[in-house]
Formats: structure tokens, C-alpha cells, sequence
């Protein structure tokens, strides 16, 4: 697509449910964003119950023109209500609300369809969840500058910090990671970077049929395949906050149905993509279910599922480290994680 016939430069998604309590912040760090360039930010409520369509409606009430002649909009559908418009203040911003009239997720039906007038004009994509937020003015306008001067790259993503019981605390990688730099797929740090409030995709990366092929289709598939041919780029810059929280919809998952979760689209993954890179994260998905279950209260004594899940993993060994791998999936996690911690490994 040519430059010109781009309407927006970034689109941004943010898909919510039930949370009123954190939404508005999420909106706020979208129009915080100072960009040379036009901004939409998607943001669809998935049929809550609370009072989250209530603040989104009261939230485009106060703060975008609804009288802008050509630009601004509100019409139902049989699927959603929508509301289109431009910020007062911020030029630049624009949001499209769609305010679903039942709920999506708990019936697997896709929400894609509904936002392809504005996906498709997009030359950059930006995802944050409905209780993540954004904290740097300049996070679109560093991320697309980067993109814009390395047509070599596909995704650009950074640094955040995580706000838990009332205060800040780092990221996982804020020690590891504080210079920038470059990776593929094959060098993608096991330390998951990639989260989804950080990372900025190139548009003409994403091919939403291959994705759609996929019944455990997750982040990782946009990432490899936005990587496939190509690289990503990290930046250091703490730009966005990721919310802990016991009300998500992922944080009340049972740990053995997260780990089954990882590994059947690792294994799926693999079967469409069956490459060294996707075998090794296989392995160690399998090791991480297969270790759960293993040492979990109410499914140590599975033996023969549990047996057979580990010599999958051992089946996928090729060189010494996978060796290591294997054989630390024999070993409770929580005595992993306290070696690793007393002995700084």
C-alpha cells in the first residue's frame, strides 16, 4: 500500500470486559500519545456487566468531538453500538468505540471482522489490554520512527514495569535487558519480551488468514510470523504499565490449564512450522506442563499421561542443552526457582 492511502499510521486495539475500574486510564494513555501523525484506537467492549460501556460512553461524551462535520459519527448495528470520532484537544487521536451487544469471547466468535475499516487503512499495529496502560507520550511516536527507518524490521517493542497491590515494581527483563537490540525468532529471549502492550507490528506482517488456521492462535503466532524473514527490535525505554491483577480473565486461569494452554499452541505451531526455533519452545512447553502435573497435588499420581507427556519432550532432544532441559523437568519448579534465586543462576 502506498503511503498516501494510509489514513491512519498506527491502529490500536484494546479489547475490555468488566473493567470499570480501569479502563479510563487505559483511554487516558491513549490519548496521552503525541504523534506527528493520525492515531485510531479500537476499543471494544466485549458486552460487559459492569459499568465499563457506561464510562466509555461518558469518557467520548467529554472528550472528542461529537459535531466534527464528516468526522464523527454514532450509529447501531445488529452486532455493536459504535461511536467514531477525533479527540478536542489532541488532533491527532482518534477513537472508534464498539460497544458489543453480546459477548464474543465466552462463545470463541472472532471481534476482527468489525474493525477492518480501520485495521486495513493502518501502516502500524499497537495492541494494550483494557486494564494496561501506556505512560510515555512519545511510545508510538519512538516505535514508529524506529519502523519508518528500518524497513528490515516488523516489530519493535520495549520495556515496561508492572503495578501490583497499590505500587510499581519492574519488569522481568529491567536487569537483564538495558540496552537495546536486535533479534529473530531463533534468538527471541526465553524471558517473553514481546508483551502485547509494548509491541508494535508492521501491518503488512500480520496475515490474519494464517492466523485464523489456528485454534490456540496467541501473541507467539503474530510474533513468529511477523519475525518470519525478518527481525524485531528492543528498546529499553519503561513506556507502558502491565497490570496485576486477580480479576483478569488469565490471572484466574488454574496454572495446569495456562501450561496446557502453552503447550498445545507450541505444539500446533510446530506442526505448521516444523523448524528448530518451534521445537525447542515445544520441548519446554511440554516440560512445564508435564513438570505441573507431575508435581501437582491433584495430578501427581496420573502416571501413565503424565510419563507420556515427558517422553514427548525427551523426543524433541537434540543437542546437550535440551539434554539439561529434560532432565530439569524432573525437578519441582519451586526448587528450581529457589536455586536459581539463591544462587543467582
Amino acid at each position: 500500500m502506498k503511503e498516501s492511502t494510509y489514513k491512519y499510521i498506527v491502529r490500536t486495539y484494546c479489547a475490555t470486559y468488566n473493567q470499570a475500574q480501569y479502563i479510563q486510564q487505559t483511554m487516558n494513555g491513549f490519548v496521552l500519545q503525541q504523534t506527528t501523525f493520525p492515531v485510531v484506537s479500537i476499543v471494544v467492549d466485549d458486552a460487559s456487566t459492569d459499568e465499563t460501556p457506561a464510562i466509555i460512553r461518558q469518557y467520548m461524551k467529554e472528550q472528542f468531538d461529537m459535531n466534527e462535520d464528516g468526522a464523527a459519527y454514532e450509529k447501531d448495528t445488529d452486532y455493536a453500538h459504535i461511536i467514531y470520532a477525533r479527540h478536542k484537544v489532541n488532533s491527532q487521536c482518534f477513537f472508534a468505540v464498539l460497544l458489543l451487544k453480546e459477548n464474543h469471547y465466552s462463545q470463541h466468535k472472532s471481534r476482527a471482522p468489525y474493525v477492518t475499516e480501520w485495521t486495513d487503512t493502518a501502516k502500524y499495529l499497537a495492541f494494550c489490554e483494557g486494564d494496561d496502560f501506556w505512560t510515555d507520550p512519545q511510545k508510538l511516536q519512538k516505535q514508529v520512527d524506529f519502523l519508518e527507518t528500518h524497513p528490515d524490521y516488523n516489530i519493535v517493542c520495549h520495556n515496561w514495569n508492572m503495578w501490583r497491590e497499590g505500587r510499581f515494581i519492574p519488569s522481568p527483563v529491567h536487569q537483564l535487558y538495558t540496552e537495546p537490540f536486535s533479534f529473530t525468532f531463533e534468538t527471541l529471549p526465553w524471558v517473553w519480551i514481546t508483551k502485547t502492550l509494548t509491541t508494535m507490528y508492521r501491518r503488512e506482517a500480520i496475515n490474519q488468514e494464517v492466523l485464523n488456521q489456528f485454534k490456540y492462535a496467541r501473541d507467539v503466532h503474530m510474533v513468529y510470523y511477523a519475525l518470519k524473514g525478518s527481525q524485531g527490535y528492543y528498546m529499553p525505554d519503561v513506556m507502558a504499565t502491565y497490570r496485576i491483577t486477580d480479576t483478569g480473565v488469565w490471572s484466574k486461569v488454574d496454572i495446569n490449564k495456562k501450561n496446557f494452554t502453552t503447550y498445545a499452541l507450541y505444539k500446533e505451531l510446530y506442526q505448521h512450522e516444523p523448524n528448530k526455533a518451534v521445537r525447542k519452545r515445544y520441548m519446554n512447553a511440554t516440560l512445564a506442563y508435564y513438570n505441573g502435573l507431575a508435581f501437582g497435588k491433584g495430578t501427581w499420581w496420573h502416571f501413565r499421561p503424565n510419563a507420556k507427556l515427558y517422553f514427548e519432550a525427551l523426543r524433541h532432544i537434540s543437542d546437550a542443552k535440551d539434554l539439561v532441559f529434560c532432565l530439569g523437568g524432573l525437578i519441582p519448579t519451586s526448587i528450581v526457582k529457589w536455586v536459581m534465586k539463591t544462587f543467582k543462576v
